[in-house]
Parts: structure tokens; sequence; C-alpha cells
């Protein structure tokens, strides 16, 4: 069986499930290939590290279409002609795309419609809570949804929206957004054994609690401070540290002054994501408290780290990889004073820490890049084999 898998940008997070795919296929006789659409990310401003070691060991079957631009700067009709041209040349039975609506999934929507080549597979992390719905929007997205043939989503919840969307629950799989576990732990190991270089490193307190987080309204930082100045904790050594950047920096600054707590919290901007296993490593626990986030790939690494964390139920790893009083806690958006009373339990109570980080680096060995791999292809190798009469003729023709 021969799988494409085709991605915006192949970014640090993307490589080691594509690895741990490409493993798995070799392992099972088939044959992947990698389309990267653009060779610069959209998204992070820092080096990409694990991109450029992948890409350093010039890679079989792998292309980049556009070296020198990044999702956004948009080229689409250039994408559509090298796309086609890429995908006549890869001749996958399978392609395997990033997300359903960006511009390179609906070319390869419509070449698969028009062709009827391959089986079209798409990943995404999207639920049916992700802030408010529209009706005529949510029509037209079944419609595309509908024309793909399988989806690939971060949890069950996703499923039950893929399922919504027009992809029947035999035809999704779980494993998404799942990160490099060992590395995670790895590192976090080494960081706690060289915690006072960390510290001195990164600046960090003596104990803090951890948020990773764009700054911007959604994410609710604000009551996340607020949460942190009702709590008390302070009084108990345990200091706030924000890692993040983005237009609501300015005004998280002037509450964090108003409240009296410039020395209580700490503001941490671009931390490449190869040094943030020394973050997670030393923190008490991670708070994510925003109004929702699709998954929440801070949360998985903390987890992998050994640190348990503080979530809220519109939260895509709420109850998948958090489960409420076993390795963390789950808070509704925007309810502070629960958030406030389950920050200063996990921050005093060092027994229930203790067992909810345990519990939680016992989570994190389910969501690994192997979960991504399995999945992926047995739903790949699943779409072949049930292939009606006509398709298998196809498949076997080539």
């Amino acid at each position: 069986m021969r799988v494409l898998f085709v991605v915006g940008n192949l970014g640090d997070y993307h490589v080691p499930r594509y690895e741990a795919l490409a493993r798995l296929a070799a392992s099972r006789g088939h044959e992947v290939s990698l389309i990267e659409i653009y060779g610069k990310s959209g998204v992070y401003a820092f080096p990409q590290e694990r991109r450029a070691a992948f890409f350093g060991a010039r890679p079989r079957m792998s292309t980049t279409l556009l070296d020198d631009a990044a999702e956004g700067d948009g080229h689409t009709v250039h994408i559509c002609l090298r796309l086609i041209e890429a995908v006549r040349e890869f001749d996958p039975q399978v392609v395997v795309t990033l997300g359903y609506n960006t511009n390179y999934s609906v070319i390869l929507c419509a070449m698969r419609l028009l062709t009827r080549r391959f089986f079209l597979m798409y990943m995404s992390d999207s639920k049916a809570d992700d802030g408010k719905r529209y009706t005529l929007k949510e029509r037209l997205k079944r419609l595309l949804v509908a024309r793909f043939d399988a989806a690939l989503v971060a949890g069950e919840k996703h499923r039950q929206y893929a399922k919504s969307l027009g992809i029947p629950l035999s035809r999704s799989r779980i494993g998404f957004d799942v990160i490099d576990v060992d590395y995670f732990a790895q590192k976090a190991l080494h960081a706690r054994a060289e915690a006072a270089d960390v510290r001195a490193r990164f600046g960090l307190p003596q104990r803090y609690m951890l948020c990773v987080s764009r700054f911007v309204p959604r994410k609710n930082i604000h009551l996340l401070i607020d949460a942190y100045a009702r709590s008390g904790v302070r009084n108990s050594g345990v200091s706030l540290v924000l890692v993040g950047q983005g237009p609501s920096e300015a005004q998280l600054r002037e509450q964090i002054e108003k409240l009296g707590l410039e020395s209580s919290i700490v503001i941490l901007q671009s931390i490449p994501n190869q040094h943030m296993p020394n973050l997670y490593a030393l923190a008490e626990f991670l708070v994510l408290a925003s109004d929702f986030d699709q998954w929440g790939l801070c949360v998985s690494e903390a987890y992998a780290a050994g640190r348990p964390a503080i979530v809220t139920r519109t939260c895509g790893v709420a109850n998948e990889v958090v489960l409420d009083g076993v390795n963390g806690y789950i808070v509704e958006p925007g309810d502070v004073p629960a958030l406030a009373e389950r920050i200063q339990r996990l921050a005093i109570d060092r027994d229930t820490r203790e067992r909810f980080a345990a519990n939680a680096a016992a989570t994190s060995a389910r969501w690994t890049p192997t979960v991504f791999a399995t999945n992926t292809l047995d739903l790949a190798e699943t779409m072949v084999a049930s292939a009606d009469p006509v398709a298998q003729t196809r498949v076997k023709m080539r």
C-alpha cells in the first residue's frame, strides 16, 4: 500500500509523528512518502530544529513545494499545479492530509472526487465546543467533509464532531495530537538532575505553577491571574510562570501590577520547544484555563514530564488525557472560585500532587507517536481492504 502524507509545514510536532508512521509502514511492507507544502512555519518564529534535522538527513520520497513561503502567503494557484503534479508522481492509494479546509486539502479533495484514484483521510483536532458554531457554516462544512473518506482526530469528542460532519465512527480513529513522550520524559529527568542550573538559566522561581499559552482573550490568562491571587498560594512560596506572547500582554502586565503581584508572576517569551521540558520538569503543575482549546499540547508535554494539570472542561485534553481527580483537575471555563480552590489544593497538598504526577506520567504513555502511526495505518488498510469491487480493481491495476 502506498500512503502519501501531506502537511503545510513539517514542524517539530509533526516530525516524530511522520517518522513513527514511516517506520511502522516499512515494517508492514507499505511505502510512505511526504509532501510538505511550505518550507517556512506560519506559526512559530523560532527555528524548528527537528524539522531541520529531518530534512538535513535527505529523506527519501519527500519534497517541499515552496521552500521560501509560509502558510498564509497565498500562492494557491502555484500550490494547486505543483500538488497535482506531485500526487501524480507519487501515485498513492491513500492520502493523509492536515485539515479539511486548508487550500491544499481542498485541492486534494477535488482531485479525489474527479479521479477516484485514492482514498483521502484528513487529520484534525476540531470539536463541537470550539467556540460558537453557526448553522450555515456547519452545513457548508458538512458538504466538504463528507467528501473525505476518513479522519484521524485528537480524541473521542473529536470523533463525535467528525461524525456530525459526515464521517462515520467506523472511518475515524484517535491519536492525531500526540507528542514525542520519550523525548519530553528524558529531557525532564535531566532537568531535575540539574535543577539549580536550569533555574538560573531561565530565571525560574524555587516553586511555581506554569501556564503555557498565547496571550489572547480566549485563553483566559487574566482569569488565571485572578484565580492565582485569590488562591493565596503565593503566601506558601508558589509563584506563577507564564510562557507566551500575544496582543493581550500589555493588559496582563497592567493587571499584575494593579494586583501587586510583580514579585510573584514571571513572564517568559518565546521559549523554543526544545527548552520547554526544563520548565515542565521543575513546575509543581500546569494550568490551562481557556474558554476552549482544540486539544492542549502543553498538557500532553507536562504529563510526559511527570507533572499534573488543571484544565477547563472545554479543552480537548479534558476527559481524554486529563482525568478529574485521577491525574489532574477539570473545572468549568470562567469559574474563577473553582479554579482558585483547585490551585490551592494542588499547591498545598503534596501527597495529591505526587499521586497525580505519577498518574499523569502513566497516562502519557498511552498517547505516543506509535498510537498515531498505528491508527493511521489501520484506518488506511481498512479503507483499501473494504473498498468496493470497482475500487479494488483500480488498486490492482496500478
